[in-house]
């Protein structure tokens, strides 16, 4: 590219519509084009026009490049764009007993709660938008998937929500638990898998994988011994 070439009459000028680019052989002493332009450097517009003739001549070769148009993203390119300004939110995540009071195979109750400590289901739903971007119909919903680790070892509870706070009249066929056969310290791990399931012009397309958001907690597991007379 020669962003200090001075066209000729008639000639486009270098912009945003393109740029004038050379291609340049030995030219007598001169074994670059910048050597020849720094011998010229001081000559004025009309010096600048006749040495452009003069190097033509010479056989140096100017062309000028019209920049191509912008192209449309295609609607996969939008949707990755839009998938990369999502918020996903932090995991957080409460266990009752309180981590050190669990119990050997008395179940602990386990669910998530927003960086406040507080139980808000909201905050892990599936939210759904729709929006119109570079001309495509486009609708998508963030989907939370939730695995919790024990961390001894044992099977994951099989969890479809995010658990339920404990409470005496808390409902247990929505909560979250696991029960250790062993006393002992564990670290308890919960992972929120986040995908993005999109729709262009309401066909379904390919899920975006979203990020995945963990959290741990200190379990303490102490065995009750039972004294028999």
């Amino acid at each position: 590219m020669q962003p200090g070439f001075v066209p000729g009459p008639g000639e486009p000028k270098a912009g945003k519509d393109g740029q004038w680019y050379a291609r340049f052989c030995k030219f007598g002493r001169f074994a670059t084009l910048e050597q020849f332009e720094a011998e010229t450097a001081g000559w004025d517009e009309t010096g600048s026009i006749k040495r452009t003739d003069l190097m033509r001549r010479a056989g140096i070769e100017y062309r000028f490049w019209k920049t191509p148009p912008p192209t449309r993203p295609s609607a996969e390119q939008v949707m990755y764009w839009v998938a990369g300004t999502l918020p996903f939110p932090d995991t957080h995540i409460a266990v009752s007993p309180k981590p050190t009071a669990n119990v050997v195979n008395v179940p602990t109750w386990i669910w998530l709660t927003n960086e406040d400590g507080k139980y808000e289901p909201s905050a892990y739903s599936v939210n759904s938008k729709e929006i119109r971007l570079f001309g495509y119909p486009l609708r998508w919903q963030i989907v939370p998937r939730i695995a919790i680790d024990p961390g001894d070892g044992g099977a994951a509870p099989s969890c479809t929500g995010i658990g339920v706070p404990w409470s005496q009249s808390a409902d247990p066929a929505g909560a979250c638990t696991v029960s250790y056969a062993k006393s002992g310290r564990y670290t308890m791990t919960a992972t929120v898998s986040w995908t993005v399931q999109w729709w262009l012009g309401g066909v379904p397309q390919g899920d975006i994988e979203g990020p995945d958001n963990t959290a741990t907690a200190a379990i303490t597991v102490n065995e009750i011994q039972v004294v028999s007379r």
